[in-house]
């Protein structure tokens, strides 16, 4: 698992809490929750009962962490659709991120989204209780705006391509645990927001402009993935190396050591073909690397400069990341060309007579992999006994 990844989805979170689709309408929840916990004095100041308001809290987060099961279980089923196509998916959600950003910081003016909509939770809201306070959360998770919907999007489709519900846990935590600590403290949470209400119009500003760098940074690192596929479809493959110059060919390792692909004839070989930029590469490191494990087979990674922004950001990410895997260095993505590599990862399998056998696009589970491999074995195993009949 990819700790940054982690730090990025817990801040999405957090974020979302923080939108002004949430935050304002915090002190509306709170009411709901209190019931007949409400009391108002004599001038007109507002308390709650903090313990009944916490302990319905913790079943309103409860109806809302429902949804992220639900959620991420309908990831699960999707995402071979969403690894597919998951560049147009994040150019798509880009740029409705950005559009919604726009909206937010007041530069263009989308109707839809400022309307006022309203859900009548009377006789459900009339004598709150812990099951009721539960089908709130449950019904309230439903009602999100857009504004919120790109953030947890992104977690769905991390934990769909790496097969990982836990980046699914890490959005809830960080999104669902401010809501526990306003229950907590829903007094002064309340007087807090009251007494800051003329200042929501800047976190608005603020998202506003969170969701513009995050669009754009969504189009960007989809776009860089679409144009390095379409260099490398633009290349001749016939005026490459043939295969066996290919596996006859010296690439150095980021431990130093020279290799060639022929010095593993005899075995299967894994070809793991990555960037440092690639989000979906990184979600699966751990699964890849538990799999290399696991196998009677030689993993490496394959990265190269011609596919980074800079030079050296291969020896920086090396120095970050702890690889349990050996990292062949393609100086002239001479590996990158001949395999024809157009999204990221993708991963090869050479067989033990030293030929590209299989290929899978797309960030694998660990279940993925192993299936992978069988499959591999399975093929060479037939192509063997229809050479030899």
């Amino acid at each position: 698992m990819d700790y940054k990844l982690v730090g990025a989805i817990f801040l999405e979170g957090v974020l979302s809490f923080l939108s002004p689709c949430v935050l304002p309408l915090i002190p509306l929840y709170l009411s709901y929750l209190a019931g007949d916990s409400r009391h108002t004095d004599e001038e007109g100041n507002v308390t709650y009962d903090s313990k009944q308001v916490f302990l319905r809290t913790l079943f309103f987060v409860g109806g809302i962490s429902c949804t992220f099961a639900i959620l991420g279980f309908a990831s699960h089923k999707l995402s071979n659709l969403l690894t597919a196509y998951r560049e147009i998916i994040a150019i798509i959600g880009g740029t409705l991120l950005i559009i919604f950003g726009l909206h937010e910081i007041g530069i263009i003016n989308i109707e839809i989204l400022s309307r006022e909509w309203k859900i009548r939770f009377d006789s459900l809201l009339q004598g709150m209780n812990h099951f009721k306070a539960f089908l709130f959360g449950f019904l309230f998770s439903f009602g999100w705006s857009p504004c919120i919907g790109p953030m947890l999007a992104n977690a769905l489709l991390l934990a769909s391509v790496s097969n990982d519900p836990v980046y699914i846990l890490i959005y809830a935590i960080g999104m669902l645990l401010p809501f526990l600590l306003t229950g907590l403290f829903s007094n002064k949470a309340i007087r807090f927001l009251s007494e800051k209400k003329k200042y929501m119009k800047y976190v608005t500003v603020i998202a506003g402009i969170i969701m513009l760098l995050s669009g754009g940074y969504m189009i960007h690192d989809a776009s860089r993935t679409i144009i390095a596929g379409k260099t490398l479809n633009g290349q001749d493959v016939t005026d490459t190396q043939e295969e066996s110059d290919i596996m006859d060919h010296f690439f150095k390792t980021a431990s130093g050591k020279e290799i060639a692909l022929s010095d593993y004839k005899g075995q299967y070989v894994f070809l793991n073909f990555s960037t440092t930029w690639c989000t979906y590469c990184q979600a699966e490191i751990p699964e890849l690397e538990e799999f290399a494990e696991n196998n009677e087979i030689q993993c490496f990674y394959v990265m190269s400069p011609q596919m980074e922004y800079h030079q050296d950001d291969i020896e920086k990410y090396l120095e970050e990341n702890d690889l349990k895997i050996e990292v062949i260095i393609d100086e002239e993505a001479a590996l990158f060309y001949y395999c024809g590599v157009n999204s990221y990862p993708t991963s090869f399998i050479i067989s033990p007579d030293n030929e590209f056998l299989t290929y899978a696009n797309g960030a694998l589970s660990l279940d993925g992999f192993n299936q992978f491999f069988d499959y591999s074995k399975s093929l060479y195993e037939e192509q063997a006994e229809g050479t030899t009949d």
